[in-house]
């Protein structure tokens, strides 16, 4: 089975380090092939919002970076981790990139939520599992549910762990999760 595990570059703390090599033991321990992306702002382009990737190139994104190799290993994989730093209750400008920039995998139409809020269906039958980890130095209690809440908002189809000591907490969640292509919700 295939893992990716995608970080933010500009956030590579003393934390972040511990909880890199915890889910790279974890990944190796599962017998995952992992693939490791650190991404920066330097690396991407922002979305224009131009929809080419629903109508010129139907779900590839007409932006030439490396967004679309990483759409093409997230959709090769069984399971992407997001190692994303909180800040102020949200992820890092890099990770809303990578999610905005997702979009190729969706449809260009709109479905309403139970909320009342919208979504894009999929464009696939099947999607990796994906989990996202929150890190950070001294967060906030508030800025943890800020984060699950967000996140939540963002995905029906992810898993959100807020990474702290003891680190075990962490392994025993993963552990509880599933661990590889699920069905067509992103």
């Amino acid at each position: 089975m295939k893992a990716l595990l995608i970080s933010d570059q500009e956030y590579l703390t003393k934390t972040y380090q511990g909880l890199n090599d915890l889910t790279g033991k974890f990944l190796r321990e599962k017998g995952f092939e992992t693939e490791l992306m650190e991404l920066s702002a330097a690396n991407l382009t922002f979305c224009m919002g131009c929809f080419g990737c629903w109508i010129k190139k139907p779900g590839e994104c007409v932006i030439n970076d490396r967004m679309a190799q990483i759409n093409r290993s997230v959709m090769n994989s069984d399971l992407v981790i997001y190692l994303s730093p909180i800040i102020f209750g949200q992820f890092s400008p890099t990770f809303k990139n990578i999610i905005d920039r997702g979009l190729p995998n969706m449809l260009p139409f709109f479905e309403t939520r139970p909320d009342g809020s919208t979504m894009h269906p999929p464009r696939y039958d099947t999607y990796p599992s994906q989990i996202i980890i929150g890190y950070g130095d001294e967060i906030s209690d508030e800025d943890k549910q800020l984060f699950i809440d967000v996140t939540e908002k963002h995905r029906r189809n992810i898993e959100v762990l807020i990474y702290q000591e003891p680190t075990e907490n962490t392994i025993k969640a993963l552990n509880k999760m599933k661990l590889g292509r699920v069905g067509g919700r992103l």
